[in-house]
């Protein structure tokens, strides 16, 4: 009997592993040190945008791997980068960036034209009290709409008006981080304390997604996306990163409720902390290496540790509408 459960035990974890997606790999040359943390992608042409942490800069990826800096270190005020959105229709870079200078707190929100690399429009928060712009998105209704991860809030800019101002703040989406919406602009947002959270923009309501199998990565999870009525985070919440994940929600018609739930890629031999992801049609992107363990580790500082890290690797997953509870 326990040579057949040992052997059944085998065979399922093979089955785990065939029913993962095998993602294409994109590997560049960047420096080691450039803690990469947001990843978008303009669908003009495919271009790819990482953000940097260490260096406070924003690289332009090509699907070959070359690369070249978009923005350039500290350009334009530009501090610790984490996520962004691409603008196609004005083809301009939204990007959040944070850094603790004294007692103050600093996050900042720019608009980067892509073509030419100038700054187009850029809000600045500077408090004694911690805030950390962490995710965003470009809501249809023509707003951004930022987390803060620190302050337990969400963040709102106009570009119309050119207004940064605080749009909704409460324990329900206490340490939020990335943050999408759905074909009908409901908004959903990952948080620490609550898992994943609905947001209703017109009446400020928030609420549990519920209808997850595994809340510890249901409750860890970093950047989000929306596809094809599902909605799939990067979980980097684990011990080790043979435990990290891509994971992928499917929902019911009215968004509101998880109705399966399926592992794209679990511990990749490449996932050194992945942080976010991008959508170009149905192929997801994935930033596989932050290196944000080590960072921290060596007190949010890249020098002295370069032996440990390494450039920008960007996985690429095809999606599949296949999603099972």
């Amino acid at each position: 009997m326990k040579k057949f459960l040992f052997s059944l035990m085998i065979l399922l974890a093979v089955l785990d592993l065939a029913a993962q997606s095998v993602p294409e790999i994109i590997t560049t040359r960047t420096e080691k040190d450039v803690i990469p943390e947001g990843i978008t992608i303009n669908p003009v042409n495919g271009t790819i945008y990482v953000s940097s942490i260490a260096l406070q800069k924003i690289i332009a990826i090509n699907k070959d791997g070359s690369h070249k800096d978009l923005i350039k270190s500290g350009q334009d005020g530009l501090l610790e980068g984490l996520g962004m959105k691409t603008d196609p229709k004005a083809q301009w870079l939204w990007v959040v960036s944070n850094k603790k200078q004294g007692s103050w707190y600093l996050s900042c929100v720019h608009a980067f034209d892509i073509k030419t690399g100038v700054v187009k429009q850029k809000y600045i928060l500077k408090d004694t009290t911690r805030h950390l712009f962490n995710d965003l998105i470009l809501h249809p209704d023509g707003k951004l709409y930022i987390t803060d991860t620190y302050d337990s809030s969400l963040y709102e800019v106009d570009p119309v008006r050119e207004k940064l101002s605080l749009f909704v703040k409460d324990s329900l989406i206490a340490w939020p981080n990335g943050i999408t919406y759905n074909a009908n602009g409901k908004v959903y947002i990952a948080t620490y304390s609550h898992g994943l959270m609905q947001l209703d923009l017109l009446s400020k309501k928030l609420t549990p997604l519920k209808g997850y199998t595994d809340s510890t990565k249901a409750y860890n999870l970093d950047g989000l996306v929306f596809w094809n009525n599902s909605i799939i985070g990067v979980y980097n919440g684990a011990k080790t990163n043979k435990d990290n994940a891509v994971v992928q929600y499917s929902l019911n018609n009215s968004g509101d409720e998880i109705t399966g739930e399926k592992i794209i890629d679990k511990g990749n031999e490449l996932f050194h902390d992945p942080t976010t992801a991008a959508i170009l049609e149905n192929k997801l992107y994935v930033l596989a290496n932050s290196y944000l363990g080590e960072y921290n580790a060596n007190k949010e500082s890249a020098v002295g540790i370069s032996g440990q890290l390494g450039p920008v690797t960007v996985l690429v997953y095809e999606l599949s509408r296949n999603v099972k509870k």
